[in-house]
């Protein structure tokens, strides 16, 4: 390999190619033309002397050798991030940008918390990725991001997972439904209805899994529904009941539906703020770390009592 080393714009067209998988795509996002995002993969391809990505069909995939140019890449992006951090630090700013990677489900409660968190630190900026479970352990395989908010996290050596928030599941019915005027409801009951599911590798669908699985209990599964906001829209049409975490009923718009008291539930699972091992903490990720475990909890009660 000659001496020469890869410009940072190059290393972003390879990030923005692992995440968008297609050429014109990574045009669009970075705003430069089709040829210019050809032309630098293939000089960065040249510089190491192999392939770093391979066509197949529509989609293009990383080698290899691609995927550990890709890992450098972030490490890289990284630095820069925390000694722009380092240094606002030095100057008494607290500034930068915080990378976040969460499952769909923390949509409905941690846009509150990094409200207060920004109007605390107001020169800092919010990267923030929604996606399934599958895609955000992706993402935290390649160590993209400083923190991913998961629930039942993993037992990986390779990740540090500290609770911050409990999740409990609730089931849910349409507001007329019969089970609503039941003050208690047996699980022996509830296997005689439809429900509504979460797919399977989700947090949600792993609990509730877990839960049958103890109670010796099957439930009936009409429907699989990839969005928590999908699945209260078909509950309220009344299609089935569903097993939901209580804050995507807390933290939004009223929507028609009714907690049921059921025996054994809440089921009691927790929120996690996960961490890639290999990542070095940068002060903002500090400053986050440090509002979640001591804050985040009050400000969404202040807001849940605020709501009434």
């Amino acid at each position: 390999m000659n001496n020469r080393t890869p410009t940072l714009r190059q290393l972003q067209i390879l990030q923005a190619l692992a995440e968008y998988k297609k050429i014109s795509v990574v045009a669009e996002k970075l705003y430069i033309s089709q040829p210019s995002v050809s032309i630098q993969l293939k000089k960065l391809s040249e510089l190491f002397d192999i392939t770093l990505y391979r066509v197949h069909g529509k989609s293009v995939k990383l080698t290899d050798a691609g995927l550990a140019v890709l890992e450098a890449s972030n490490e890289m992006f990284s630095t820069l991030n925390r000694l722009s951090s380092k240094l606002d630090d030095l100057k008494g700013v607290k500034s930068g940008t915080l990378k976040l990677n969460v499952v769909s489900t923390a949509k409905y409660f941690l846009p509150l918390l990094l409200g207060s968190f920004c109007k605390k630190y107001p020169l800092v900026d919010v990267e923030l990725n929604i996606g399934n479970r599958a895609e955000v352990l992706a993402s935290l395989k390649e160590n993209k991001d400083d923190f991913y908010v998961l629930s039942d996290c993993l037992d990986d050596t390779n990740i540090s997972a500290d609770p911050f928030l409990d999740n409990l599941l609730v089931v849910v019915a349409p507001a007329k439904h019969e089970l609503t005027l039941q003050p208690s409801i047996s699980l022996a009951r509830l296997t005689h209805y439809p429900f509504i599911m979460r797919e399977h590798g989700s947090g949600t669908r792993l609990s509730v899994d877990q839960f049958c699985h103890q109670h010796k209990i099957s439930l009936k599964e009409k429907m699989t529904i990839e969005s928590s906001e999908a699945i209260k829209h078909s509950v309220a049409a009344d299609l089935g009941l569903a097993i939901l975490s209580q804050h995507t009923l807390e933290h939004s718009s009223g929507s028609g539906l009714v907690k049921l008291n059921v025996e054994g539930f809440p089921i009691k699972s927790t929120w996690y703020l996960v961490q890639n091992k290999r990542r070095k903490q940068s002060i903002l990720a500090k400053l986050f770390y440090d509002f979640m475990q001591n804050e985040g909890q009050t400000v969404l009660r202040k807001f849940i009592e605020k709501r009434g």
